[in-house]
């Protein structure tokens, strides 16, 4: 089984801290399950967002969100190709 990723990324609201953890699905694929961390001051003090989807790949290799069934935070979308490069690099 693969490890866990740790994925720190920067943006203008501050640092977004992310975990990736490998899962298989009932038909043995793998995809990853994310918690992305996601900063938000409020009153002065940083009280981060949490946000958790599943990554899923396509034919191609390349890894995004699963359609959660509700509308995804347009932040945490775009994200998506920065998780997907992170993820491709982890399993070379």
């Amino acid at each position: 089984m693969h490890e866990d990723i740790e994925l720190a990324i920067d943006s203008p609201d501050g640092i977004i801290d992310c975990r990736l953890e490998p899962q298989m699905n009932a038909a043995d694929e793998l995809f990853f399950n994310a918690t992305i961390l996601f900063p938000n001051m409020v009153n002065g003090i940083n009280r981060s967002e949490i946000f958790c989807y599943d990554l899923v790949a396509d034919n191609a290799g390349n890894f995004f969100f699963e359609d959660p069934g509700n509308e995804m935070h347009p932040k945490i979308k775009k994200l998506e190709r920065q998780i997907s490069a992170a993820i491709s690099d982890a399993l070379k």
